[in-house]
């Protein structure tokens, strides 16, 4: 008879509320010692176990992947604005939309993009005058929805990249957290409720003339190159093979999916950089060593800070599953419909796997390391069949922005730099981060 899964906190009602509410980044560091790699949590409207060892992880994403599925609860949180996009679709609707968007992350189109990269970072550098204090975490939103909206949807419209990142903002708002955490449908009309409706309707808008402008442009904008992403999808529609709905549904996925995280991922490892002048000083020798910069430069030192920051700091630090069918995990029974966890803070920062877990050490990711390193013990674009598709362009988008900036500016942290990721749909920092800019 197999154990009974370890439940973390009994608070009548609240559950495991209130010990994850003080400070969930901590619970999840701390709660496999206490209560192993497998436990389970209870809030108010929501039970899930939680996996937080590497070879557990695997099992669920590729291993036994047959016996879980995407949560459905993604589904209820998200179908309304990402409705059939790849992060949300299921089944023969997500293989066909992913065969609709494999060939715009193609490597030849990667190289092409990576120009595309490194000009956006120019005009990004213009804006920044050399001792003002700027919030790098709204620089690196702004740059990144620019690469993303040029390189996938040939739009260079201010006024349209504005829109669409004040939508974004409100619809990342929406899933903050609160003290108590606790889960507001969507129905109920709260403020943030009420904002993310607005926010919804108005990215459609965007999309939608953007996808007007394309049809009636008969793809004239990036010369005819129907590779894209959005001349790609448009053609499918053309064919019948895609809807006006899913169209829309991929497109708005790539854009918040594709310039959100990344932005995270880039304010990070800024952040670190300026407040760890001495990593900062190795990695200013390798970058301004280089004649020019290209998307195929070589760029090892660079490439390890972009790998810790995103140890340290994933964008993604949760991923959701259900069981279809029992799994034993650990000794114990997971009956089938039991909602998982798989949490990339809990097993990026653990000392099972990390010496000094909690240091900002890029010089760890050595060869050696890596190969000795278990394959989940670092997963920040998840992993199996399910792996983030744009995981090769933000590797690549990360790689070439941090090395253009570092090339024209020094960011110096301030008494007001602070790293503070905050638990909402994504670990976005709660509060601006704050540095100052030498040129």
């Amino acid at each position: 008879m197999s154990e009974t899964i370890p439940t973390v906190g009994r608070v009548p009602v609240l559950g495991s509320a209130l010990e994850i509410g003080r400070d969930p980044f901590r619970f999840l560091e701390g709660a496999p010692e206490e209560y192993g790699p497998v436990f389970r949590v209870s809030i108010p409207g929501l039970s899930f176990v939680c996996y937080t060892d590497a070879e557990l992880v695997e099992r669920v994403l590729a291993g036994k992947a047959d016996r879980y599925r995407k949560d459905p609860r993604e589904i209820d949180l998200l179908g309304d604005l990402l409705g059939d996009g790849l992060l949300t679709a299921r089944g023969d609707d997500w293989e066909r939309g992913r065969e609709h968007v494999q060939p715009a992350f193609y490597p030849g189109r990667l190289r092409e993009y990576g120009e595309e990269m490194l000009d956006r970072t120019a005009d990004e550098l213009e804006r920044w005058d050399d001792g003002e204090v700027i919030d790098v975490h709204g620089a690196a939103t702004r740059l990144t929805l620019s690469i993303v909206a040029t390189t996938m949807f040939g739009v260079d419209d201010v006024a349209e990249t504005d829109a669409i990142a004040a939508a974004a903002d409100a619809i990342t708002s929406r899933f903050e957290p609160s003290r108590v955490p606790m889960e507001i449908p969507l129905w109920v009309p709260t403020p943030a409720n009420r904002r993310y409706r607005n926010a919804t309707d108005e990215l459609d808008d965007v999309i939608g003339s953007i996808l007007r402008r394309r049809r009636a442009s008969g793809d004239e904008l990036n010369g005819g190159d129907s590779s894209d992403l959005c001349s790609a999808l448009l053609s499918a529609g053309e064919s019948g093979t895609l809807s006006d709905d899913e169209i829309r549904d991929h497109l708005v996925t790539m854009l918040l999916a594709g310039h959100e995280t990344t932005a995270i991922a880039l304010t990070y490892a800024l952040g670190l950089l300026a407040t760890h002048p001495d990593e900062r000083k190795r990695v200013l020798e390798e970058v301004r060593a280089v004649d020019e910069l290209t998307p195929q430069t070589n760029l090892p030192r660079t490439d390890r800070v972009v790998r810790e920051s995103l140890r340290l700091y994933p964008p993604t630090y949760m991923l959701f599953r259900q069981t279809t069918k029992p799994d034993t995990v650990a000794g114990y029974e997971v009956p089938a419909g039991t909602r998982v966890v798989l949490s990339q803070w809990a097993i990026h920062r653990s000392d099972r796997y990390y010496d000094d877990p909690l240091a900002f050490r890029p010089g760890r990711w050595t060869s050696e390391m890596r190969e000795s390193l278990p394959e989940y013990a670092y997963f920040p674009f998840g992993g199996g069949a399910r792996q983030c598709i744009g995981r090769r362009f933000a590797l690549l988008e990360l790689r070439l922005v941090l090395a253009r900036i570092l090339r024209s500016v020094r960011l110096e942290a301030t008494p007001e730099t602070e790293l503070s990721p905050t638990p909402a749909l994504t670990s976005r920092p709660e509060s601006p981060v704050w540095v100052r800019v030498r040129r």
